[in-house]
């Protein structure tokens, strides 16, 4: 009987084979935290009342500040020193000033096919684009600083076979909350995505780091792409490791299987007051929009600005409306400055602003009682933007250009 990508990673992890359902005590090759209240800031006097005063090989350890930064009051400065000093006393690796760790962290090559990697953050499944096994684990980071190693049941394995192309004006977004909409919001839960086919090989890698981020909307426990050229590609020159593409075997036992062919897939909208409620674009055509962003860990590429560009180069967004672009790490926010980018976006109306997770919950870029957005943000839940009676829909940056052209809801399709 064969095995799937997730099943392949972590037999591999724990140097045995195990299967969906196997329980065991994994060695992650990398545990990742960012500074968010009641996580790194509690971790050493949490492994101090365990009597752990040590870490042991910290260099499978790696932590970022990229919420409120910089920090817009004491209690976040806070937990910046903390985070800092934390780091510091342990000898654990800390990035900062450089942007969203989910983007940073494989920028700088750590991430290969085929590593097991864990986060208390959900897109962490991000990193499964690379062929990565990327699992949250919540409260779990600090058992995996006392002892290096985290228990874990193996997921079983929803099955995605893409084929056919994206139309233009289509985008990875889109691919995914079809999902989400055709198998419902639990159709993976507790499952691991995997994406393969045809129709993946299409799909450029920021596509598929947009895919993987969206995991948890399936209620999946992660996602992992199939590696191909364009992974070669993407690590050439910055992998950190030597690697080999992990692929299913053609056995494979999943626990379900999904066909889904790029070209029948349409913009879509994400409405509130849920992940899970995809609806058709054309139901909210018209409506007004004053908000626009392009940015987070699921967006915020280079790929993602170039769409928003196609729509609005050479005009400016609609009176009263305003759209904020927030790369999602210094490199790309250099590479938008260095090829001209940034200042093309700015003549449209666009406000560029510094690398953080801070727009998408809310920290920066606050709505108020009656505001309606269109994000590229991870989550349209009430309050997410910062006010709890403004509304959030999430969109590609297709939409999102050609709506704030007009301000008001628009099918991209239409501008093109």
């Amino acid at each position: 009987m064969g095995q799937t990508i997730i099943e392949k990673i972590l037999s591999q992890n724990l140097g045995r084979t195990v299967r969906a359902g196997d329980e065991a005590l994994f060695e992650p090759d990398l545990t990742i935290a960012y500074d968010y209240p009641g996580y790194i800031d509690s971790y050493e006097r949490q492994l101090e009342e365990l009597k752990c005063l040590t870490v042991n090989k910290p260099e499978k350890f790696m932590f970022f500040i990229d919420h409120f930064n910089p920090a817009g009051d004491t209690k976040y400065r806070e937990v910046h020193v903390k985070t800092r000093s934390f780091a510091k006393r342990c000898n654990i690796r800390l990035y900062e000033d450089v942007g969203i760790g989910h983007q940073v962290i494989m920028e700088e090559g750590y991430i290969v096919p085929g590593m097991m990697v864990i986060h208390f953050d959900g897109h962490v499944s991000t990193l499964g684009a690379l062929g990565a096994g990327a699992i949250s684990v919540r409260n779990a980071v600090i058992e995996a600083l006392a002892t290096n190693k985290v228990s874990i049941v193996v997921p079983g394995t929803l099955r995605v076979n893409l084929t056919g192309k994206l139309e233009k004006g289509v985008t990875a977004r889109d691919v995914f909350h079809t999902l989400v909409r055709r198998l419902g919001p639990s159709g993976g839960c507790s499952l691991c995505i995997e994406f393969g086919g045809e129709g993946l090989r299409e799909l450029s890698m920021d596509d598929r780091i947009t895919m993987c981020n969206q995991a948890m909307f399936l209620s999946a426990v992660t996602a992992v792409c199939e590696q191909d050229d364009k992974t070669d590609a993407f690590l050439a020159g910055t992998a950190r490791r030597e690697y080999t593409h992990v692929t299913p075997d053609k056995d494979a036992v999943y626990a379900k299987e999904y066909t889904l062919d790029l070209s029948t897939v349409a913009p879509v909208l994400v409405a509130p007051p849920s992940s899970a409620n995809t609806v058709d674009i054309a139901d909210y055509e018209g409506m007004k929009v004053d908000i626009g962003y392009v940015g987070s860990c699921a967006s915020g590429r280079v790929s993602d600005f170039r769409q928003v560009l196609e729509i609005l180069e050479g005009k400016h967004i609609a009176a009263g409306t305003h759209m904020y672009a927030v790369p999602a790490s210094v490199k790309l926010q250099k590479e938008l400055a260095a090829n001209g980018m940034m200042g093309r976006l700015i003549d449209t109306g666009a406000c560029v602003y510094y690398p953080s997770c801070d727009f998408c919950y809310g920290m920066l870029g606050t709505m108020t009682a009656g505001e309606v957005a269109l994000s590229t943000g991870t989550l349209n839940i009430p309050g997410r933007m910062g006010c709890t009676k403004a509304d959030i829909y999430t969109a590609s940056p297709y939409t999102i250009a050609a709506s704030l052209l007009y301000g008001k809801v628009t099918d991209p399709r239409k501008v093109l």
